[in-house]
Formats: C-alpha cells, sequence, structure tokens
C-alpha cells in the first residue's frame, strides 16, 4: 500500500504538462530541471512527436 501512496505522490509532482491547444495540436511542458525529463531538453520536436506516437500505438496495440 506504501508503494501505491508514494507512486501517487510521484504523479501528483510530476512536471511533465501535457494540454490542448485549439486547434486540437498538443503542447508539452516540463521543467527543464526535473530529472524525470530532462532528457526532452535535448530533443527535437519531431523526435519527441514520434515517442508519443510510438507510445500512444504500443499501448493501442496492448489493449487489442
Amino acid at each position: 500500500m506504501q508503494n501505491k501512496l508514494e507512486n501517487k505522490s510521484n504523479m501528483m509532482s510530476d512536471s511533465l504538462k501535457v494540454n490542448q491547444n485549439e486547434d486540437g495540436s498538443f503542447t508539452l511542458e516540463w521543467d527543464k530541471q526535473d530529472p524525470n525529463w530532462k532528457f526532452l531538453n535535448d530533443l527535437t520536436t519531431k523526435e519527441i512527436q514520434v515517442i508519443i506516437e510510438q507510445a500512444m500505438k504500443y499501448d493501442h496495440d496492448s489493449r487489442t
């Protein structure tokens, strides 16, 4: 039970924010110093897009 509480606490303090824009596109924001997400600092927009598309495909495929 303690582990689940720790995970929930970590999720609440996660600096990654995903916002949907009015045109349907998405914007990502994160704390550039957050050790969980600072690897994104060195990626291009296209590289981040590919990561998200692959994650969505993996998630979709694992549900079917």
